[in-house]
């Protein structure tokens, strides 16, 4: 993951409306020679490194990664539509290839969450942490680098009705996707910060039981996107990165608990970014290799817990990762964060809003939700909502005690437009247990009206207020209905044309 970083003191936000998405660029050759030092000292024969540097220039075709619940659904609608070329991810099973014609990220299921679109290889990481297994289900888990989100929605998939996810983001101009990609996926087990990673070690030591790094870096796997100059195979270059991951890594060392499980990836080639990093951990920071026996096919030469995917080898812009854990002989001593004696710090039951809300909002929220935070007389009542000038947030009942303070961002139920509170889109999407579920009439649409829906078009209802838009039962999106049309409030950003061959294919 290429990018700078800087730290924030509190958490904010503007509206996840505010974000654009990135414009494609032209992919960057790079001769034998230079590809043949940016591995080094990984040595490969001259033919195929011919084959890495030609791999290295072309655009690879993104993957589906699935809803848990939705992999087998789509394996058989994908098996009666068209033929398909490309091979599925075999380091993540809830991977599958895109058919070929077929337009996912203009569909109704790529509308409905059904699915996040991404490089194969930035899978590897959440194989490395066994996202797709049940291993992280009811675990505390921090991704400490998320933006945009590929890797914190699969965690926040995988941790289940019983987990929670910190998805923390440095970069606070980056907080809009995340916290709307997040939202896709219906949960509402998590928080947002926007803190740099030392800070947020001081904040929570000795916290998390498994911590997610994609660590800011070269990029050198991003030259075949153009997303990356020549300047990502610089020494130079690769050296600042590698300081600044091992900074990262030490902060993360402090905030993992002891036993814990640390998983680091990076989208580069550049071993001093990859399995140097590795050696610098167990020798530096006295963590233990974690090897994965499912992704033997994959090690590195160079590190037994480290694993490579390569451009010419495995379809994808390629990537590494790696997972060590961090001995439970550390001591606690001054690394365990003063909240309660529960390890996982959390409150017993529902945490509530200390301070009211503004009394529309409060109306809103009830009529929505179906419960109201100034009525609420003990923590099992209602969720835990805070009131940020514009935004309303809503926290999920098992939440940790350290989500009140404000350097955290809640799930959003509600913002207000001048003087008029709104509930928010990712309230319409929010599929989550009593006490805080949407509980508002809903409207069922077929693929046609959906279709029209998610461009921006109304809805005949003869009901009146806010209704949920659904397609075969999955949220699309808020409508305010007068007795005879619904008016469209889907933000710009989860607004699509709807491809014509992608109504249908993956509707199951």
């Amino acid at each position: 993951m290429s990018r700078s970083r800087k730290g924030s003191k509190k958490a904010s936000r503007k509206s996840s409306a505010s974000f654009k998405p990135s414009a494609n660029r032209k992919p960057v050759e790079l001769d034998v020679e230079q590809v043949s030092a940016a591995i080094a000292p990984i040595e490969l024969p001259t033919d195929e490194l011919e084959r890495l540097a030609a791999a290295m220039s072309q655009r690879h075709a993104n993957v589906m990664r699935v809803r848990r619940d939705r992999t087998d659904a789509f394996r058989i609608s994908r098996s009666d539509a068209d033929s398909h070329n490309q091979a599925d991810v075999p380091w993540y099973p809830l991977a599958l290839a895109i058919p070929d014609g077929f337009h996912a990220s203009r569909s109704i299921d790529f509308a409905a969450g059904e699915f996040y679109l991404q490089d194969a290889g930035s899978l590897l990481a959440l194989a490395a942490a066994q996202a797709h297994t049940d291993s992280l289900s009811g675990q505390l888990v921090c991704d400490l680098c998320a933006a945009p989100g590929g890797k914190a929605t699969g965690l926040l998939e995988a941790i289940g009705d019983d987990g929670f996810l910190l998805a923390n983001e440095p970069i606070r101009s980056r907080i809009a996707p995340l916290a709307y990609n997040l939202s896709r996926t219906g949960s509402d087990r998590y928080a947002i910060s926007s803190e740099d990673p030392d800070a947020l070690a001081e904040k929570l030591p000795g916290v998390f039981d498994t911590i997610l790094i994609d660590a800011p870096c070269s990029g050198q796997a991003l030259l075949s996107r153009g997303r990356q100059s020549k300047g990502a195979v610089n020494e130079s270059m690769v050296a600042t990165n590698a300081a600044r991951q091992q900074r990262i890594l030490a902060a993360a060392h402090k905030l993992l608990r002891p036993g814990g499980t640390l998983v680091y990836s990076t989208c580069t080639f550049a071993v001093a970014e990859n399995e140097d990093q590795v050696d610098w951990m167990i020798r530096e920071l006295e963590m233990q290799p974690s090897p994965v026996s499912t992704l033997t096919d994959y090690q590195s030469p160079l590190a037994e817990c480290g694993y490579r995917v390569w451009p010419h080898r495995d379809g994808c812009a390629g990537a590494f990762a790696a997972r060590l854990t961090k001995p439970i002989a550390t001591a606690p001593t001054e690394e365990t964060a003063e909240f309660s004696e529960d390890p996982w710090l959390l409150r017993r039951g529902v945490l509530r809003s200390e301070q009211p809300l503004d009394s529309d909002c409060d109306e809103l929220i009830q009529s929505v939700l179906g419960v109201s935070p100034s009525d609420a007389t003990t923590e099992e009542d209602s969720g835990f909502f805070r009131q940020r000038d514009w935004i309303t947030e809503a926290f999920c009942k098992g939440a940790p005690e350290w989500v009140k303070q404000d350097w955290t961002i809640g799930p959003e139920v509600a913002h207000r437009t001048g003087q008029t509170w709104k509930p928010s889109h990712a309230c319409a999407l929010r599929q989550t247990n009593d006490p805080l579920t949407v509980n508002v009439a809903r409207i069922e649409l077929n693929d046609a009206e959906a279709a029209t829906f998610l461009a921006g078009g109304t809805v005949p209802t003869d009901q009146r207020g806010w209704l949920i838009v659904q397609h075969q039962g999955r949220p699309l999106g808020w409508a305010k209905a007068d007795g005879r049309i619904g008016k469209n409030h889907l933000p710009t950003h989860a607004r699509m044309q709807v491809a014509k061959n992608a109504v249908q294919e993956q509707s199951t």
